[in-house]
């Protein structure tokens, strides 16, 4: 009876749970499945978000394409825009302007003048102080040209404010950083006529144009007048020419006789194989210096060197006339891959009276190289024997001092860049005869005695 409970207890126990089993079986299986459902949306819907995300990222490439593409355009239509507005200004502008060149250089120097010494009242000599000093020089040049055959040029330039020298563009560095002065250095007109090649017509304050060494010109003067040169062109390799020039040089109220120089030079250019060879021959004749502003006065470079005597109103004037002859010659060839000229210049004053032991100046020297571009170098030396009255010594290089000089000069350039350059010159001079202790002038020269100087530039163009 007792195990009859017990087998009805299990028997009923069994039932009572069976159900219970089968449904959790069941219930695992569906979670399962549903995992297994939830797991393809989700790799579906990552799908999508992955199509998604490349839609966006196409997008934003085409959003980016139709910007660049946008700007291209906008930046074409600007330009487009930009260019027909400029080119509308361009043609409001005279085709002569648009055709000026502006061109210019600085120059910074250090001077140096060593070994000085000044002649006393009873022969002796005294030593001066070294004096040492530092330069600039700045100018700018415009080139315009009108026609094929009309053109202008001007040139702005420093020089010393208290008395303007035509031998000089420096300012020195002095006078309490005062502002330096600028002055119209040039200002001329060409003709080159297209009927005749080889022809050249100008007037104005113009660069000096004839072949001259600076025995006779320093660098820096620029006269005023006119002058006219042809150089005929028809034969080939060797090509004549004649240069003369009429130049004002002072205007005196009141006077018919103004000073005026007039110079004749005819010569030839001549391509024989490697060499060129130029030779000229010129005339010098000044007038009327009696007239002249400051050359008669001996105030201008204290009288170049040259003799003065006191005229019957106790003024000072030039003792003799200048009428000067020059023979010029530069051969210029390759010394292996060195470009190479030869210079010699010859000076005879043949005006009445002038002593024979004072009327001769010449030049003798060679450059070696040129100085163009970046890299090049060159080399100048000369050597000149100038006597007191040969030529107006205020006019030529002052840094050799004028007349009654003789000495060396030597001058190295290099390109450091393409605009940039660097130069340095050395002088050694003497007087060629010891100053006349009784001369009118010798206060002016007396400090022109023996000295070394030496110059260091820095010369930048644009």
């Amino acid at each position: 009876m007792r195990s009859c409970k017990i087998f009805a207890i299990v028997f009923t126990a069994v039932i009572l749970f069976r159900p219970q089993i089968s449904y959790a079986v069941q219930s695992n299986d569906e979670i399962l499945k549903k995992l297994n459902e939830l797991s393809n949306i989700i790799q579906s819907q990552q799908q999508e978000i992955e199509s998604l995300k490349q839609q966006l990222e196409n997008q934003g490439k085409e959003i980016e394409n139709v910007q660049e593409t946008q700007k291209e355009e906008v930046k074409k239509e600007v330009e487009v825009a930009t260019e027909e507005k400029a080119t509308q200004w361009r043609d409001m502008i005279p085709e002569w302007i648009k055709k000026t060149k502006v061109s210019g250089d600085l120059r910074l120097r250090y001077e140096g003048i060593y070994n000085r010494e000044e002649l006393q009242a009873d022969g002796s000599t005294q030593d001066l102080p070294t004096r040492d000093r530092f330069r600039i020089r700045a100018r700018l040049f415009f080139d315009g040209k009108i026609s094929d055959e009309i053109s202008t040029h001007f040139m702005l330039c420093t020089n010393q404010d208290t008395v303007q020298e035509a031998t000089t563009t420096n300012q020195s560095f002095s006078d309490d950083f005062n502002d330096k002065g600028i002055y119209l250095h040039r200002a001329f007109a060409t003709y080159k006529p297209n009927w005749l090649k080889g022809l050249e017509l100008a007037g104005g304050k113009f660069k000096n144009t004839f072949l001259h060494t600076d025995i006779m010109w320093d660098p820096d003067v620029n006269p005023e007048g006119f002058y006219e040169r042809y150089q005929y062109q028809g034969w080939g390799n060797f090509k004549p020419f004649a240069h003369l020039g009429q130049m004002v040089v002072n205007e005196v109220k009141n006077e018919t006789d103004d000073p005026w120089l007039f110079i004749s030079q005819a010569g030839f250019d001549w391509k024989i194989g490697p060499v060129t060879w130029t030779l000229a021959g010129s005339y010098y004749d000044w007038t009327d210096l009696e007239n002249t502003k400051y050359l008669h006065t001996a105030d201008y470079k204290g009288g170049g060197g040259n003799t003065f005597i006191l005229d019957a109103d106790g003024n000072l004037q030039y003792a003799y006339d200048y009428k000067l002859w020059e023979g010029i010659s530069f051969v210029k060839f390759k010394l292996g891959s060195v470009p190479t000229k030869l210079i010699f210049d010859y000076v005879v004053n043949t005006a009445d009276d002038v002593p024979s032991d004072n009327d001769t100046a010449y030049f003798v020297g060679f450059q070696l190289g040129k100085t163009k571009q970046k890299g090049d170098w060159s080399l100048l030396y000369k050597y000149a024997r100038i006597e007191n009255d040969a030529l107006i010594g205020s006019m030529n290089d002052q840094d050799f001092y004028g007349a009654n000089r003789k000495g060396h000069k030597i001058k190295f350039r290099y390109m450091l860049l393409d605009r940039l350059q660097f130069a340095t010159a050395y002088f050694y001079t003497d007087p060629l005869n010891d100053w006349d202790t009784g001369s009118v002038t010798f206060s002016k020269n007396k400090s022109r005695m023996h000295e070394d100087r030496l110059q260091a530039d820095f010369i930048f163009k644009f």
